[in-house]
């Protein structure tokens, strides 16, 4: 939507004016969207806050008020995601009601994990908008001074607060970010019972957040087989690998050494029994696939031809979608591993 209330403002009054002339589409409109002022149409006592009463409903909103704080907060949104402090600050002084605001309309807004999202979710870059900008620290201090909840969730079940997109997000872990971020958020009063969760590692690296990951298993985050495998550790997979772990943990490992790309990774752990054909659910959010089923999708030739060496199967269907591994490398756009895996 364009962040320019004058658009809005110019339409109202042309509408008004049409309206006093008498246009019937004008009229109409009042009818649909200004009830409230259709009886006044005839008599000329309109006004233009009738005229943008009726253009804010045609966008979706009960009334100028709230259209006026949607533009004003993606107005906000573009000075974060550009890192333009000294506008940002602007518009919350002149409008405070927008750290508390959230949004429900629009690409996001409306449902998933984002759904109501607020200013401060949003510094995590997650979803991918644009490139974070350098001063990100300096971005959510300016947040957090004018009021910003720490803990505020959004989601569609209100569960996903600020810690948890900064985690699960490639971007933060890209930047090398994620621990400064989480240390300042944590300063603020943001609750961390997260970052104690047995299996928290699984959420960067299920999220391409491999560099979040490697933070967080550096500062003592529990690491298991599975997140050995996605981190790239060949000497930590060898330790978990001499406790004899149960062959599904180690199928399960072979998901997150194929989401990383790790080859060399990926033949230990099938010299240690795994077979990459095995449907498997590598962590609780996420729906059973196989570990040729990840490499097809991803499109990493080398590993799905790895696999298919060692016997991996090229039938078996994934329950969610019922999807083979070759219909799951078209789903990814990669043709050519579609075709190899059809011809066998």
């Amino acid at each position: 939507m364009d962040v320019d209330l004058g658009r809005y403002e110019s339409e109202a009054r042309e509408l008004l004016r049409q309206a006093r002339a008498g246009s019937p589409d004008a009229l109409s409109r009042f009818e649909s969207h200004g009830p409230e002022a259709a009886g006044r149409t005839s008599s000329g006592q309109i006004d233009l806050n009738d005229a943008l009463l009726v253009i804010a409903r045609e966008s979706s909103f009960t009334s100028w008020v709230a259209l006026k704080d949607h533009v004003h907060f993606l107005a906000a949104v573009d000075a974060l995601d550009s890192g333009d402090v000294k506008l940002l600050n602007d518009l919350l002084t002149r409008y405070p009601q927008l750290i508390s605001y959230r949004c429900t309309k629009g690409e996001w807004y409306e449902s998933g994990y984002f759904a109501g999202a607020m200013l401060l979710h949003h510094i995590a870059g997650n979803p991918i908008r644009c490139a974070l900008p350098p001063n990100i620290l300096e971005v959510i201090k300016s947040l957090l001074k004018c009021g910003a909840d720490p803990n505020a969730l959004c989601g569609d079940l209100r569960k996903s607060n600020t810690i948890g997109l900064v985690i699960t997000s490639k971007q933060v872990s890209d930047a090398g970010v994620s621990l400064s971020i989480i240390d300042l958020l944590s300063q603020h009063g943001a609750m961390t019972d997260l970052l104690d969760d047995p299996d928290v590692l699984s959420l960067p690296l299920w999220n391409c957040g491999l560099g979040t990951a490697r933070a967080l298993a550096g500062r003592g985050a529990r690491v298991d087989l599975r997140h050995a495998a996605g981190l790239g550790d060949v000497e930590l997979v060898h330790r978990c690998l001499h406790e004899a772990p149960a062959r599904e943990l180690v199928e399960r490992a072979l998901t997150y050494a194929v989401v990383h790309n790790h080859y060399e990774i990926a033949v230990i752990l099938l010299d240690a029994g795994a077979s990459g054909d095995l449907l498997v659910t590598p962590c609780d959010w996420v729906s059973p696939r196989t570990a040729l089923h990840e490499a097809a999708n991803r499109g990493f030739r080398r590993l799905v031809e790895l696999l298919m060496s060692r016997g991996a199967s090229n039938q078996v269907i994934e329950p969610l979608w019922g999807g083979t591994p070759a219909g799951w490398a078209r789903h990814g756009g990669h043709t050519d591993i579609a075709e190899l895996l059809e011809r066998q």
